[in-house]
């Protein structure tokens, strides 16, 4: 697929990709999107609801590695023990990472040589950098066995439009199925259609406001 390189609303950039119209992250600001909707939303919140030192992460959809990254900032900075597992059908070319020039962006620079590590490893290899364990697998989320459970579920797959397979129900019931009793789902999606089928599986909805450019986002937890 033929990609573009542009620059988000924040000055970080992202990936466009042409046949899908989809970009890999919000154009009004890439960074500001996966800080604001998976660190704060996710991760923070389930931090501050649980009152631990310990959590265990799913992305689905590595894409640019901007999540993982910050993720791994943040159980530094906060000494917090993290597992995090991440699954991609479409990996980045080597090529195509080092075109985006992403560390530009990035923040904490004493950090970027975890940037770095993420994307030299090869797939479906994990490795342990402070109390971060990370693990990139290069696969279906939809055929894909998972037999763990997680705490947090970062679900950063592209727009509905696009890969409406990955928003529909079965994909959906993956997810509740993975979350540990009190796990949180997050996403930047609002869409009503998407909403309606986490309620219907047995979430418990949150709609949240979303950040810069977008209204609503969704915020996703599994009853205890």
């Amino acid at each position: 697929m033929q990609k573009k390189i542009i620059t988000t609303g924040d000055g970080s950039p992202t990936i466009f990709v042409e046949k899908l119209k989809e970009t890999y992250h919000s154009k009004h600001g890439a960074l500001n999107e996966s800080q604001y909707v998976y660190i704060e939303k996710g991760l923070m919140h389930w931090l501050n609801k649980k009152n631990k030192n310990e959590v265990k992460i799913f992305e689905m959809g590595l894409g640019t590695g901007l999540n993982a990254y910050l993720s791994y900032v943040c159980s530094y900075e906060l000494d917090l023990t993290c597992k995090y597992f991440s699954i991609e059908k479409y990996p980045l070319a080597r090529k195509e990472l080092e075109a985006l020039k992403m560390k530009a962006a990035l923040p904490m620079p004493k950090h970027h040589h975890f940037f770095d590590r993420l994307h030299d490893i090869e797939w479906n290899q994990m490795i342990s950098q402070s109390n971060f364990l990370f693990q990139k697998i290069e696969d279906d989320f939809l055929t894909t066995p998972i037999t763990q459970k997680y705490d947090v579920i970062f679900y950063d797959a592209f727009g509905y439009h696009a890969q409406s397979e990955l928003w529909q129900e079965k994909a959906l019931q993956i997810c509740f199925d993975m979350l540990q009793s009190g796990g949180v789902w997050v996403s930047y999606c609002a869409k009503g259609e998407v909403r309606r089928t986490l309620q219907k599986i047995g979430f418990q909805l949150e709609r949240l406001e979303g950040p810069p450019g977008k209204r609503e986002m969704l915020r996703a937890i599994k009853k205890v």
